[in-house]
């Protein structure tokens, strides 16, 4: 009898969304198996800071979809950081869905940073720009600001599909 091994490799997919094993027993000459992966596993805690992340949209109300990680806005010299936030539908899907994106200021008023919700669209794809930045500094200019990408998203009526993703 031929002696069998398997190898099982997992994975993190984007957005916590899923954990993802692969497993590929396959019997090579000599009685082991060989297993090959198709994209490289990422370095511990950079799994979904910058790229895409999937998300769901609620059919009563907003469902909120947070990053896994901080964005941070530079120093400014002059005028107010921005963020640019993208989000597209579920491919091949009937999904329309409308989206919400939260950007942060510096309130003077209240000293201190204030969310704010933008609409980014409804249909299948958008893209939104939000300001993100801190306190004005001494002489002009702004700080940078420090706080977790946020974006919300309900699906249109009449409309079945639920599923985005964003960045």
């Amino acid at each position: 009898m031929k002696k069998w091994t398997t190898r099982v490799t997992t994975g993190l997919v984007v957005a916590g969304m899923a954990l993802a094993m692969q497993s590929a027993p396959a019997m090579a000459d000599d009685g082991t198996a060989e297993v090959t992966l198709t994209e490289e596993a990422p370095e511990a805690g950079t799994t979904a800071c910058g790229g895409w992340r999937g998300a769901t949209a609620g059919y009563s109300g907003w469902k909120v979809s947070t990053s896994d990680c901080a964005w941070i806005s530079q120093e400014s010299k002059k005028n107010p950081q921005h963020r640019r936030y993208k989000w597209a539908a579920q491919a091949g899907s009937n999904t329309r869905i409308c989206v919400q994106v939260q950007g942060h200021y510096w309130s003077t008023k209240k000293k201190k940073s204030v969310a704010t919700w933008k609409t980014a669209g409804c249909g299948t794809s958008g893209t939104a720009v939000v300001r993100w930045s801190g306190p004005p500094k001494k002489g002009g200019g702004y700080l940078g600001l420090a706080a977790t990408p946020k974006v919300r998203a309900k699906v249109q009526p009449g409309f079945l599909g639920v599923g985005y993703k964003w960045a």
